[in-house]
């Protein structure tokens, strides 16, 4: 699909208006949660509204998920689960369809496109499609502008909020939204200077011109062993790899294939919920012990207890949340987060049949450079006591995203909001605080009215907030909020760019 389809819709590209009396929401991020809740926006709005995204990238829709070209990377589910329309559930398969018959595409692992397991680049053409869609066919007066910078900073009171760009110039607008998506995470390890000076070791594990760069032979360590360890094994191969790999992680836990399998039935609904983990536990094996018809997939369970996540996580004292993320949370991450099937037979056949591929348990104390050039991985091993050298070729950073903002290195926006305290950490640390409408709450504990946020940022509030499912019940509820407010009582828009 050409690059440009989107702005032949009707997109504005970086026009930041002055002066207007319309009405503005500004959007900061246009990865999939900022461009599905332009969408939502798009499609609802009856009266005169200014939409802005505020991206650096060029193309709205894809973040940093939707932007891998590689075709090995899939979506982790089936097409018939990806609908940005609950009730329309099939509009993605019927998507994927028409653009199997005028682009080729086609997954060579299902006989159907219900069951498909499409390219995220395919997904955010999807993305991207209707966002073209929904530009065009808004209410007279309802327009969307792409605003090509980097935000930097956000100041707020109850009149407006202004948004300070990287350029100098401003923004102003009547709400605003933080989807900021994920940041990447970095390993707890010491690398040395000469690690990085080597060329040798990966820090962004989708860069693709980098993981071209590799030598065909010899071992390469992958510092954890989720999805993105999977992304990364998957280019490698497809780029010419054919040496080995080790996974190191804490745990050892390793992925899981995706079964299609339906939910078991709705056990949580059927009293009070559980508030503490350990009795969410027992009320699991109990219900996997009663279910009639053989041994149920545990796979259901996850499914069922899934739509319950958020307000288990809210009703949980803090206590109970941090004794969750200390024993629990990466069973729970490998049990929700799995992998495509085809994915994960390519790293059960390494680990099998083929003994290219292992995963280990331990903890990885730092990287060095090695006399031959290679690199030295300091390790102690699950069980032992002692630290260990494993010799490996190349080593690359799957360590997934990075929720504790306070760590977020390089993003401007993140230290200058908490620095101001129009933020504050949220709880445990993961994201930024907020109420259970999504309004942030700043370092002072005073609710925000006219800013927002929606998906990564609200980890620590919502816990599971980052999955197309969770952002799009979000997006649908937050744009909803967001056009009661900006009508609501208001007698003169203060949408406006620049000069502030």
């Amino acid at each position: 699909m050409p690059d440009d389809f989107l702005s032949s819709k009707g997109l504005t590209t970086d026009s930041r208006g002055f002066g207007t009396e319309i009405p503005c929401i500004a959007i900061i991020g246009g990865g999939f949660a900022g461009t599905v809740t332009a969408i939502k926006l798009l499609d609802n709005a009856t009266e005169p509204l200014t939409i802005k995204i505020i991206e650096k990238r060029a193309e709205l829709g894809r973040g940093l998920a939707y932007s891998t070209r590689e075709p090995t990377h899939v979506m982790n589910g089936p097409a018939k689960v990806f609908s940005l329309y609950p009730e329309r559930p099939n509009h993605f398969v019927r998507f994927l369809s028409r653009y199997g018959r005028e682009w080729g595409w086609r997954d060579p692992a299902s006989p159907d496109y219900a069951n498909a397991h499409a390219s995220r680049w395919v997904f955010g053409d999807y993305v991207r499609g209707e966002l073209a869609r929904a530009v065009a066919q808004a209410a007279p007066g309802v327009s969307l502008q792409h605003v090509v910078a980097d935000a930097q900073d956000v100041e707020a009171d109850e009149r407006s909020v202004v948004i300070r760009l990287a350029d100098g110039s401003t923004i102003l607008a009547d709400q605003a939204v933080l989807a900021l998506g994920v940041f990447q995470g970095r390993p707890n390890v010491t690398v040395d200077a000469s690690v990085y000076r080597s060329g040798r070791y990966l820090e962004d594990p989708w860069n693709i011109e980098q993981i071209a760069t590799l030598k065909r032979r010899g071992r390469v360590l992958l510092i954890g062993s989720g999805l993105t360890m999977l992304d990364a094994v998957l280019s490698l191969e497809r780029h010419g790899h054919r040496g080995s790999y080790l996974a190191v992680s804490r745990r050892g836990l390793g992925l899981h294939p995706r079964r299609d399998v339906a939910p078991l039935s709705d056990f949580l609904g059927e009293q009070a919920l559980p508030r503490t983990a350990l009795s969410l536990l027992r009320r699991a094996r109990a219900e996997l012990a009663n279910t009639p018809h053989g041994r149920p997939d545990w796979q259901g369970l996850v499914m069922a207890i899934r739509p319950y996540v958020g307000i288990l996580w809210q009703r949980a004292p803090l206590a109970e949340r941090r004794r969750f993320l200390r024993h629990l949370r990466r069973v729970w991450d490998t049990s929700i987060h799995r992998a495509a099937p085809q994915s994960a037979a390519v790293l059960e056949r390494g680990r099998t049949e083929e003994g290219w591929f292992e995963h280990r348990a331990g903890r990885l104390q730092a990287l060095r450079s090695l006399s031959d050039g290679r690199i030295g991985a300091d390790v102690i091993w699950r069980g032992a006591e002692t630290v260990s050298t494993v010799t490996v070729d190349a080593a690359v950073n799957c360590t997934g995203a990075q929720y504790a903002w306070n760590l977020v290195e390089g993003r401007a926006l993140v230290t200058n909001l908490l620095t101001s305290g129009v933020v504050r950490a949220g709880p445990l640390g993961l994201g930024i605080d907020a109420d259970l409408y999504a309004a942030v709450i700043g370092g002072d504990g005073h609710r925000a009215e006219r800013l927002t946020a929606i998906g990564s940022p609200l980890r620590g509030v919502r816990w599971e907030s980052g999955t197309v499912a969770e952002l799009l019940q979000q997006a649908i509820a937050l744009s909803e909020q967001l056009l009661n407010r900006v009508h609501a009582g208001r007698s003169a828009g203060v949408c406006a760019g620049g000069g502030l």
